[in-house]
């Protein structure tokens, strides 16, 4: 193991930056980044055109990422203890490497990586560069020759195949690659965005096994595809064995300029090991009960018994109800959701079991129903509560007998489906007044998951409240807003009718018709008074921050960012002095 492996290996979570330009990496610098890769694509990216144009046919690429690394990386990031590796694109076949490595040497850059990497190839190009020798076996051989010259190594890797000879070469960092950061990722929402996650943290996990199975040893970290958020990485941490996080376009490209300093360092802070945080999928929370809620959502997910998730809308249902399929043992077959609600009744029957051609006018084909495309997966049923009575029979029969019949047929169809409810309405009103029957809601009740309203977990606001300013910064290309004491007193104080889906449409707010701009007590105000379809919801007047409030204002945010008092002070809208005055 070499010093700057040791060295690296130390660091959790290891957090890396691909740039391409002077200012870029004067603001990573300033994020607090681990190391930094000095790579065309960011030259690109700064000019304007996308990642992709570092991988066309050109001359003299090396040349320029020469250029790019000492000409402009280098001077800004002079006096830190940031190593800054070299791309080098290896299906060059004249190029002298000899002489890269001589520059590293002298200029001072820790050492190389493979890019561009023919690993973001594929097709007749790809088997044509593999054919004349200049596939991924040269890049091997690129990085062993400048292991061999005592430089430093950065491996792309884009399978378990490639990971295995990579790490089998001695790389000093293996950067498992998902493709080009998606900005559409930032356009995803609930189940498609979780699904992309999913898929790809299923793909890091295969990598990284594939990898440890070569050189236990091996610092792995992650690039691209949909993880461009700090909440992703902490998700990452959780669910996979990577330990750090590589930002190329997600820092260049996704937000503006003054934003890349602040991402760095909420990256660095998404890490697993914060004592006061727990995180379960996409849920987040500090809160004791929200916790026990955690360790329960575990529990039942590990068994096939139905499970009834209550809890006011905008608390989280549908998420809690994705952990329990995700960590059970049905997580890798399909999860179907079906709003109660949404369908008519007259429709209801034939959107749930599903009809046969003929059935009734307009059935001109055979119908899957909602049952049958979950087989062996999880069903979701949201607003269950809504259920008319008749359904409410015919899914009793199918939970006792695990069979259905399409409506117009006859033939009984065997089911093996793990069922989850859901319902913002309460059963002890309905069941006595005839509305829902006792014996179904036993059925469905064998595990109940009551969801806390926001009102009920008012630690966890700054805690969301960070989360979602993350987000939209990404979103809207500029920094997030500072947010005073002040103004978060409201934020705690409001009864929150809606719930976190009314926090986060507050916190868009921010960015939308504030553009971003500092808040304060009375813009927090005027921004949650527009919404006329909510319940009035008393917001009370923030009272005066004393001293012993300040204290517990300023712990909380720095333990929040995991120590780090520069990203605390701006999180409360005071100086660092000023945040060093509060703590006493």
């Amino acid at each position: 193991m070499t010093a700057l492996h040791r060295r690296l290996a130390s660091v959790e979570p290891l957090i890396g930056c691909a740039v391409g330009s002077g200012a870029v990496a004067a603001a990573v610098r300033e994020g607090g980044a681990d190391f930094v890769l000095a790579l065309s694509a960011g030259h690109f990216r700064t000019h304007g055109a996308p990642s992709m144009a570092a991988l066309l046919p050109y001359a003299q690429a090396n040349q320029l990422s020469e250029e790019i690394a000492v000409r402009h990386v280098l001077p800004r990031l002079a006096g830190a203890s940031m190593p800054t590796f070299l791309g080098l694109c290896a299906q060059d076949p004249a190029w002298d490497f000899d002489a890269s490595f001589d520059l590293c040497e002298q200029a001072g850059l820790a050492g190389i990586t493979n890019f561009p990497s023919v690993g973001f190839f594929d097709g007749v190009f790809a088997e044509a560069l593999e054919e004349a020798g200049l596939g991924y076996e040269r890049e091997i051989e690129l990085l062993a020759r400048a292991r061999k010259r005592g430089l430093g190594t950065v491996g792309f890797a884009f399978s378990a195949v490639q990971a295995r000879a990579m790490v089998g070469a001695g790389c000093d960092i293996l950067l498992v690659n998902l493709g080009f950061a998606e900005s559409r990722s930032l356009r995803l929402e609930g189940r498609q965005r979780q699904a992309a996650l999913d898929a790809a943290f299923a793909r890091v996990n295969e990598i990284i096994e594939a990898a440890r199975r070569v050189d236990s040893a091996v610092v792995p970290v992650v690039m691209g595809g949909p993880l461009v958020l700090p909440r992703d990485l902490a998700e990452l941490y959780e669910r996979t064995g990577a330990r750090g996080y590589v930002a190329g376009s997600a820092i260049e490209r996704f937000p503006a300029g003054p934003v890349v300093a602040q991402t760095v360092q909420d990256f660095k802070a998404a890490h697993r090991s914060r004592p006061t945080i727990e995180r379960l999928g996409a849920m987040v929370s500090s809160n004791a009960a929200m916790r026990r809620l955690f360790e329960l959502v575990r529990r039942a997910a590990d068994s096939e018994a139905t499970v009834l998730v209550t809890g006011e809308s905008g608390t989280g249902k549908e998420l809690a109800a994705r952990e329990l399929h995700r960590l059970g043992r049905r997580g890798d077959r399909p999860m179907v959701t079906w709003n109660c609600a949404a369908t008519p009744e007259s429709l209801a029957m034939s959107e749930l079991f599903g009809h046969e051609r003929g059935a009734f006018t307009g059935a001109t084909r055979t119908h899957i129903g909602k049952f049958e495309a979950a087989r062996g997966g999880t069903l979701f049923m949201d607003e269950v509560a809504d259920l008319p009575l008749p359904l409410q029979a015919a899914l009793l029969r199918v939970l006792q007998q695990k069979e259905i019949v399409r409506v117009g047929g006859e033939q009984t169809i065997s089911v093996d489906v793990r069922l989850v409810a859901a319902a913002n309405r309460e059963f002890a009103t309905l069941v006595p007044d005839g509305k829902f029957r006792l014996d179904l809601y036993y059925r469905l009740s064998t595990v109940v998951l009551r969801m806390p309203p926001l009102r009920e977990r008012r630690e966890d606001i700054p805690l969301l409240v960070d989360e979602l300013m993350q987000e939209f910064s990404q979103t809207y290309g500029m920094p997030a807003p500072a947010m005073p004491a002040t103004a978060m007193a409201v934020l705690g104080q409001h009864g929150w009718p809606g719930n976190i889906r009314e926090l986060r449409n507050v916190v868009e707010r921010c960015f939308i018709v504030g553009r971003g701009e500092a808040l304060s007590r009375r813009s927090i105000e005027d921004l949650m008074k527009v919404d006329p379809l909510l319940p009035a919801a008393p917001v009370q007047r923030a009272r005066r921050v004393t001293g012993g409030d300040r204290r517990t204002l300023a712990r909380d945010a720095v333990a929040r960012h995991d120590g780090n008092k520069a990203a605390a002070a701006r999180a409360l809208g005071v100086t660092r002095k000023t945040l060093y005055e509060w703590l006493g």
